[in-house]
């Protein structure tokens, strides 16, 4: 030890502290072998994995290790191992080796020199900086484990002409995985694989515990050195958990979340349980029926535990397999390779070799699975629980004698197994050298000619294997399909199991919106290429509902709600005397009207029963009765009120617009009474208490307010604007001049694209999305953000309309907003167009992007970016003009002493860019990717009303916000 710390310290090629600390940090870990594993591990975490030193170092001067021979000639040889490895499966598996060879072992976390995929010339450094010399010195054996570029400085070293930058120890590559994972300059790392083999260092050692890496390496590389077969030790101390008699009974498995075999075996009805997170280990899981395992790897620890342990595995037969792969229902990451190696590919993969597979059960088909697990008969016909383990332990008992000859062909004749030395007779070790496709080359020149072989010989063989891709059946079609858009298998489930007719649904209502067989440029779209009976369908969705009326369904079960809820829009349509469906239609369906209203009463008290009850509401039409007119609609609270007065004034004010205007608050305590009764004293404002209007409604706050608001409003048209909105025209204008609202009944504004999105949960609950939401940006995954809400108009006099709210309503209750709606969209602002969607009433967004208006970003020190804007998010209307930011007219929200914004462009994206926004800028910015499109100019009248509105923030402020009953500043 002294002397490899002194041979460190006078390396010249040490470049840094840094790397001097961490060979001292090396060299003392080394240092702190023990005679048991736990001595051990505790001095491997001593290891700071960058450049760190233990403050406790011992004494350099400190008398040798007593596993030196040196210091007591009469004590058997033990070599010093460092286990250079970041795997924990392992770790574990050398801590059992070990402990039953009477050794024990320190490791070396390799992160510390680098990540994944070291390159060669990173690897030269660590060797020239004299830190593979020392950390050679300190360990005689050197087991390196799992991912091998991990430990390219010692391998690249042993190459080296100078002998003293060759690493010393014995090294012995236990090849685990893929022998070149994260690599990536390939061509170099195979041209040293290739010279290890060739030049065959005697101090370098090849061990597998399966052929498959082994056979890739030759493939790849044509280096094919010897190795001996190793198996893992198969241990496991994680203590057996106790499972019920019914848990006894179950098969286990474990898939992901989106796996397509997970979704067959769903829909199928294949009996199993699926295992998340920790499962307690073999001896639990050999208390189960089975573990049902569809491989994603050639080999695993997991594999050769659970056969220790007797687990009962069920596995798919290897035709099966390949099947389930080229079909892409099953993902196995090494198949590329694997399928390289011809049709004897199986002999490479631990789950069929002879060795292990008379311990293991194999299934042809999914319903061979089905009748296997369906069976009251027992699974185990081979008695694996007990033989398995039995097996396995020769397995391990020659496995353990390898690694004791291996030892003693390094120099260790003394290391036993469980102190007791073994012939070679009784252990034969397995050794193989794989044959190589091409002649072996003779020099690197051969090699890199034979290498370039290799690579096309790889490239036609994987465009062969893709010309021959199997056809997929029916089901499987279904299931690839349903799972790739992202609506999953219970979208099929639900149609084969679940509620009935939910394409009759959305055809009668697309019907019912106008939509006729062969029109194209609609919304719905269902009726394109469909003839349609109406009052067959709508006598059959009188049938059904009648039936589905008590279906069982949570809060946030929106795919059932949206059922029930189609039914209710259809029959309030239908209930209408002036409803477009003709008199003749009506007439062919028996008890037309009484069977109508039971359906409107039955289903509004099952959907919406926090509004329709004998104690307040008895009816929607109730609810609609006493609606009048068009107005404005904010809520805010007492820390908001500064913002909302400064809108409603500007309303006032700057816009001249008198529509009627209703303040919302939340209970006594949200707004208080002085701000109340300023706001109620304002010409043509009024103050409402929402859970006056809506008793039943309970934790609702927030955004998730937005809805509910929007449905107490006693405005028919009902205009809802934020209270932190900058207006540019008048609500009343943007509504009249809306081509949309005049089309639909809303006026609905796109977000920003904050970056990609995800329409899993969406599509999961839309069993028939509109043609219009098809190119969205949300169900296209492109954007996580649709719509924006600071800015909503809705026409709550159009039934379709109605609906939509009253499911944006459902949706932001507490129960379905924590559990399904935060869970995958931001607050309130996405129900609005999903509530649409639910329901299947028509809506549409005004073109254009959010983007921002101020200020063009100019960072210290350097010139402005005019192709970035700094500023609240702003919107342009149909027209193409600035309609209203959604923020203030502050540099900083509610401070108004940090100034104003000086608004002199906005940027109006008309590409998607998703991500173009940065919020590490203030205030926000958007990126324009075409500045000539997209970054405009102010107009000078735009500007005008801006300035307006800023004078009038200033007067506010000078005035401590208070004004006269008239709306004038006091």
């Amino acid at each position: 030890m002294v002397d490899a710390l002194r041979h460190a310290k006078s390396l010249l090629g040490l470049r840094n502290l840094k790397v001097w600390l961490v060979v001292l940090g090396v060299l003392v870990v080394v240092q702190l072998f023990s005679t048991s594993v736990v001595d051990s591990k505790r001095a491997a975490d001593s290891l700071v994995s960058d450049a760190a030193v233990n403050d406790s170092m011992p004494d350099m001067t400190s008398s040798p290790s007593k596993l030196d021979p040196a210091s007591n000639p009469a004590q058997p040889r033990l070599p010093r191992i460092l286990h250079y490895n970041r795997h924990s499966a392992c770790h574990n598996n050398l801590e059992y080796v070990t402990s039953r060879l009477g050794l024990t072992f320190t490791f070396l976390r390799p992160g510390f020199m680098g990540g994944l995929g070291m390159h060669r010339d990173r690897a030269n450094d660590i060797i020239n900086d004299g830190l593979v010399s020392a950390l050679c010195k300190g360990a005689d054996v050197i087991i390196i484990s799992d991912t091998l570029p991990d430990a390219r400085p010692i391998l690249q070293s042993l190459l080296r002409d100078n002998p003293s930058d060759r690493c010393s120890s014995q090294v012995v590559v236990e090849l685990t995985t893929r022998f070149d994972w994260g690599v990536g300059d390939f061509d170099e790392y195979h041209q040293l694989m290739w010279e290890l083999s060739k030049v065959k260092p005697k101090n370098l050692h090849w061990v597998a515990n399966n052929a498959f890496e082994a056979k890739v390496m030759a493939d790849d590389t044509l280096a094919n050195p010897e190795f001996r077969i190793l198996r893992p030790s198969g241990f496991s101390d994680v203590a057996q958990k106790p499972i019920s008699a019914d848990e006894k009974s179950l098969a286990m498995m474990r898939e992901l979340d989106h796996s397509e075999v997970l979704a067959t075996m769903t829909y199928l009805g294949i009996p199993f349980r699926r295992m998340v997170g920790h499962y307690g280990g073999p001896h639990t899981l050999k208390q189960f029926r089975a573990y049902v395992e569809f491989p994603y790897q050639v080999s695993t620890m997991k594999l050769y535990e659970n056969l220790s342990a007797g687990v009962v595995m069920l596995i798919p037969s290897k035709d099966f397999f390949k099947e389930l792969i080229d079909k892409k229902i099953h993902a196995f990451g090494p198949w590329e390779m694997l399928r390289r190696m011809g049709p004897n590919w199986h002999d490479y993969m631990d789950y069929y070799v002879p060795e292990l597979s008379p311990y293991i059960y194999y299934f042809d088909s999914f319903d061979h699975l089905s009748q296997l697990l369906n069976s009251t008969e027992t699974v185990d016909t081979k008695n694996v629980r007990e033989n398995a383990p039995k097996a396995y332990e020769t397995i391990r008992e020659e496995m353990l004698h390898g690694w004791a000859a291996l030892f003693a062909e390094m120099g260790f004749p003394d290391v036993k197994v469980d102190g007791k030395k073994s012939s070679p007779s009784m252990h034969a070790i397995k050794k193989f050298v794989v044959p190589i496709r091409y002649a072996e080359p003779k020099d690197v020149t051969e090699w890199k000619l034979t290498y370039k072989q290799v690579k096309e010989w790889k490239h036609q063989q994987n465009v062969q294997f893709d010309q021959n891709k199997p056809k997929l059946n029916e089901l499987e079609r279904e299931i690839k399909e349903a799972m790739s858009s992202g609506r999953g298998v219970q979208s099929l489930l639900r149609k084969k199991n679940g509620p009935k007719g939910d394409l009759m649904q959305v055809q009668v209502l697309d019907y019912l919106n106008g939509e006729k067989n062969g029109m194209t440029n609609v919304f719905g779209g269902s009726l394109k290429d469909a003839e349609l009976d109406v009052a067959s369908a709508v006598d059959t969705l009188l049938n059904q509902a009648k039936v589905e009326v008590n279906l069982d369904f949570e809060l946030p079960d929106f795919f059932t709600f949206g059922h029930l809820a189609r039914y209710l829009h259809i029959f309030h349509v239908l209930g209408q005397p002036t409803t477009s469906l003709d008199a003749s239609i009506k007439a062919k369906i028996p008890d037309f009207e009484k069977r109508i209203n039971s359906g409107i009463s039955t289903l509004s008290k099952r959907l919406y029963p926090w509004l329709i009850s004998s104690s307040t509401l008895d009816s929607i039409d109730s609810l609609r009765k006493p609606w009048k007119g068009r107005g404005i609609a904010l809520t805010f609270s007492s820390s908001g009120f500064r913002r909302g007065l400064h809108v409603i004034l500007s309303i006032r004010t700057v816009h001249s617009c008198k529509l009627p205007i209703e303040v919302f608050h939340i209970g006594e305590q949200d707004l208080d009474l002085e701000k109340r009764t300023l706001l109620a004293q304002l010409p043509g404002v009024s103050v409402v208490d929402i859970q006056k209007r809506f008793p039943n409604v309970q934790d609702v706050k927030g955004f998730n307010i937005k809805p509910f608001v929007m449905l107490a409003s006693s405005f028919e048209e009902v205009i809802f604007v934020d209270d932190d909105v900058t207006l540019i025209q008048s609500p009343e204008t943007l509504v009249n001049e809306s081509a949309n609202y005049k089309a639909h009944g809303t006026l609905f504004f796109l977000d920003r694209s904050f970056g990609a999105g995800n329409s899993t949960w969406v599509q999961s609950i839309l069993p028939y999305p509109s043609s219009m939401s098809e190119t969205s940006r949300y169900m296209r995954s492109v954007s996580r953000d649709e719509q924006e809400s600071a800015f909503v108009a809705l026409d709550k006099s159009r039934l379709g309309v109605l609906h939509a709210l009253l499911a944006a309503c459902h949706m932001n209750l507490k129960e379905s907003r924590e559990e399904a709606l935060h869970k995958h969209t931001h607050g309130d602002k996405e129900s609005f167009w999903i509530g649409h969607e639910l329901v299947r009433a028509p809506y549409a967004f005004v073109p254009g992007i959010g983007g921002a208006a101020g200020i063009f970003r100019a960072k210290p020190g350097q010139p402005e970016e005019k192709e970035v804007v700094c500023g609240p998010q702003s919107h342009i209307d149909e027209k193409k003009r600035l309609s209203h930011f959604n923020g203030v007219v502050l540099l900083h929200k509610d401070q108004p002493e940090k100034g104003y914004i000086d608004f002199h462009h906005y940027v109006a994206p008309v590409l998607e860019n998703t991500g173009n926004v940065d919020i590490g800028f203030h205030p926000w910015c958007v990126h324009s990717r075409k500045p000539d499109q997209e970054v405009f100019e102010i107009r000078k009248e735009d500007r005008e009303v801006l300035q307006k509105t800023i004078e009038l923030h200033k007067q506010l402020v000078k005035n401590g916000f208070d004004v006269l009953s008239d709306g004038t500043l006091v």
